[in-house]
């Protein structure tokens, strides 16, 4: 039944996915924690939202250029070695309230302005930001997606390109998580018979999902990636609820 279980909680997870370029992880970890230990759960999320995103980044690889994504990509290094740094003296709890606060007053605020398409735009600024806090709160408390949709926002790329950029900046940030977790010894024979199930469930939810994306308006992308925000941030204070209740 847990082999059964994996399959449709991930063909559900690589479904969203495909639609919003990230979420895959958020939606899948509270429900393998019914019946996953979790020193599995974090390596197996880990390597798993690198087979989607390598999937979505192979998808779309004539709709972006690798260049536009760096600077979010080379800060992501300094915010990553803060976050551990910083983890060390602020319990990730504290950071936990601080991410659902931003995530859930920015994912409000943004619906309650009304869609106004404008030109694609880029600013290596703001992606330098952005991808700081995604390395930041990528080692902390593994919320590497969020600060990327927030850019993937303020550009107003069409989705192919969101889509393909979201996930060539994913397999790079979270790609380095999955190789630390490599030489720590996670990747056990259990952790192999999940990848071998998951896998598969994964990829076809994200198959599945590719029909659907040249229906999708970019006015109702929009409003699919704050929901994802929306809900990183409440998994957030539900995490934090739960360890204190």
């Amino acid at each position: 039944m847990e082999d059964i279980y994996l399959v449709c909680i991930w063909g559900l997870a690589g479904f969203v996915n495909g639609i919003s370029g990230m979420g895959a992880a958020l939606m899948a970890v509270p429900f393998m924690t019914l019946f996953m230990d979790i020193r599995l759960i974090v390596p197996f999320s880990c390597l798993m939202v690198v087979v989607l995103s390598s999937t979505l980044a192979i998808k779309y690889r004539s709709e972006f250029h690798i260049k536009i994504i760096l600077p979010a990509l080379f800060c992501a290094i300094p915010g990553a070695f803060l976050g551990t740094l910083v983890l060390k003296i602020l319990s990730s709890h504290v950071l936990e309230i601080f991410m659902a606060v931003v995530l859930i007053v920015y994912a409000i605020w943004n619906f309650m302005q009304k869609y106004t398409p404008n030109e694609e735009r880029n600013s290596a600024l703001v992606g330098g930001a952005c991808g700081f806090f995604s390395g930041f709160f990528g080692s902390t408390i593994s919320f590497t997606g969020p600060p990327l949709a927030i850019y993937i926002l303020y550009t107003g790329w069409k989705q192919q390109k969101a889509l393909g950029s979201l996930g060539a900046a994913l397999i790079i940030i979270t790609g380095t998580s999955c190789v630390s977790h490599y030489f720590a010894g996670l990747y056990t024979k259990e952790f192999l018979h999940y990848l071998l199930i998951g896998v598969p469930a994964g990829i076809f939810g994200m198959l599945v999902s590719f029909p659907f994306i040249k229906y999708i308006t970019q006015e109702t992308f929009r409003k699919i990636l704050l929901l994802v925000i929306g809900f990183a941030g409440i998994m957030c204070l539900t995490r934090v609820i739960h360890y204190y209740f």
